[in-house]
């Protein structure tokens, strides 16, 4: 796939293309993802097209920052308490989300976020809030960290060079009672001896 660079002419394009009900792929702190607003029905059901995934699996989503993500979720301390230490990072919190939260990227009443690092995503934060951040790949096949190996369909794609292997962000749950109880859900680029500490 070839896209346009991640200046601020083409950043400020893309985040205009979330907010209308786009989709686009973008270069994370960790791999290229693929993403859109995620209160827009309609591009959210594209996103699992494009990717032939489960529609009872949920998606990720990038905010801008923690305040973004406590609009949309229930952050109770423990999940406070990681985003201030991880944030931005490669660590996906699974809280609750609220009411009016992001209902079509949501399962189970519960939703997973993310503030990613990397200037180019950072500056499409800005533009847009918040964004599904899946990985840019066909569900089963492997992620990519440069451009040109995503092969999936979509309105605009930011080029930000090749994503220095980290691995995929940590994932844990934040949604249980006990406050000293975090549960990782997946192993990336946090080991969970790192988030128990």
């Amino acid at each position: 796939m070839r896209g346009a660079k991640c200046n601020d002419t083409n950043i400020a394009r893309a985040a205009q293309l979330v907010r209308d009900g786009g989709v686009i792929v973008f270069p994370t702190d960790t791999v290229y993802g693929i993403g859109c607003d995620p209160y827009n029905e309609t591009a959210v059901k594209r996103i699992y097209r494009i990717k032939n995934r489960d529609m009872t699996k949920p998606l990720p989503v990038l905010v801008r920052s923690i305040d973004v993500a406590e609009r949309m979720a229930v952050m109770p301390d423990r999940a406070i308490n990681l985003a201030e230490r991880f944030w931005p990072g490669p660590l996906t919190i699974v809280v609750h989300m609220r009411k009016d939260g992001p209902k079509f990227v949501s399962r189970n009443g519960k939703i997973a976020v993310r503030v990613p690092n990397g200037d180019c995503i950072g500056k499409l934060l800005k533009g847009c809030d918040c964004i599904v951040g899946s990985s840019a790949n066909v569900s089963g096949q492997g992620s990519s960290n440069v451009l040109q190996d995503v092969d999936v369909i979509c309105d605009m794609a930011l080029d930000g060079g090749t994503i220095p292997k980290v691995g995929e962000s940590s994932i844990v749950d934040a949604t249980q009672d006990d406050d000293d109880d975090i549960v990782l859900l997946r192993r990336g680029a946090i080991s969970k001896e790192d988030i128990s500490s």
